[in-house]
């Protein structure tokens, strides 16, 4: 693959951004989910299952940071082969950022106050709430930020990038779903709190809401696009984009000039891209953007690196 300066800026620009969102992520594991015993969710959820297994077995266990490693090693396997080669490096990446800052953060703030064992205490309520709503909302964040700038944030994103590329089924979704029986599981069976369980099921689907509501999966999006310049904006979509499009002479009514009409269909995190080749031929371009509820026929679901 040639490489040439933009390509290697823009996959510098991807790497910055797992290294802040990840950051954020095990910043709120640490901070906020581990003090009240609730459950992240995804890989690094799963990593909290094993280690509180161990520790109610009576035996000593490690630092977190080094179950998260290991819970995602056969995660980042699967994405070098459904996936992409980016993606995956991106998740690795991801990976490694939640492992060493989640060793070498310092003790929560709010360890003081945390919940003895698994036991939770009317009063104690708030506290926990708090804690689950703060980290749900900053780790949608993170998560939906990372997916959405095409990148990852390692673990079950993997995963569901998969499914949203084979399957067309939302991230969001897909990690819900997982995310709730390791509340079920880790919250009210092995910790045999449901308090613990539904505050994290709480958490889990703030933290879904949010990262749909920033990166929506593989929704479709249709793009009708007025410019005299409608000829080379529909042949860098169909070059840069791999995207179809339709295109259609038209008269503009109040003008009375000529103009050219492209349609086309996209991903809508590929909106940006779009809106940024058009730009590029003219910014005084007419375009509109509508929902496409279901798309049939030849659509290729790109990867998003």
């Amino acid at each position: 693959m040639k490489f040439n300066k933009k390509k290697i800026l823009d996959f510098a620009f991807r790497i910055l951004v797992v290294i802040v969102m990840n950051t954020l992520i095990a910043f709120v594991t640490v901070w906020f989910l581990e003090p009240a015993k609730l459950y992240s969710g995804g890989a690094i959820g799963l990593a909290q299952l094993i280690k509180r297994l161990i520790e109610f077995s009576g035996t000593e266990t490690i630092n977190l940071g080094w179950f998260i490693f290991f819970v995602n090693i056969p995660i980042t396997i699967v994405g070098i082969k459904f996936v992409s080669l980016k993606f995956t490096i991106l998740s690795i990446i991801a990976v490694i950022v939640q492992t060493v800052v989640t060793l070498i953060l310092p003790e929560s703030p709010f360890i003081e106050e945390s919940l003895n064992g698994s036991s939770i205490i009317h009063e104690m309520y708030g506290f926990v709430l708090t804690l689950a709503i703060i980290g749900g909302v900053l780790g949608g964040i993170a998560t939906g930020v990372a997916l959405r700038l095409g990148t990852s944030t390692g673990g079950f994103d993997v995963l569901g990038q998969a499914l949203a590329l084979k399957k067309n089924i939302s991230i969001g979704l897909f990690t819900m779903i997982l995310n709730v029986l390791i509340a079920i599981f880790g919250g009210a069976i092995l910790q045999g709190s449901w308090i613990i369980c539904l505050f994290t099921i709480i958490r889990m689907v703030l933290n879904s809401l949010v990262i749909d509501r920033i990166h929506t999966s593989y929704n479709y999006i249709a793009i009708r696009i007025f410019s005299p310049q409608g000829l080379e904006i529909s042949k860098a979509i169909m070059e840069e984009m791999s995207r179809g499009c339709t295109i259609e002479k038209v008269i503009g009514a109040h003008s009375g000039l000529d103009s050219i009409e492209v349609y086309s269909v996209v991903s809508r995190y590929e909106l940006e891209k779009a809106y940024h080749i058009i730009n590029r031929f003219d910014k005084e371009a007419f375009v509109t953007v509508s929902p496409v509820k279901a798309v049939k026929g030849k659509f290729i679901k790109h990867t998003m690196v």
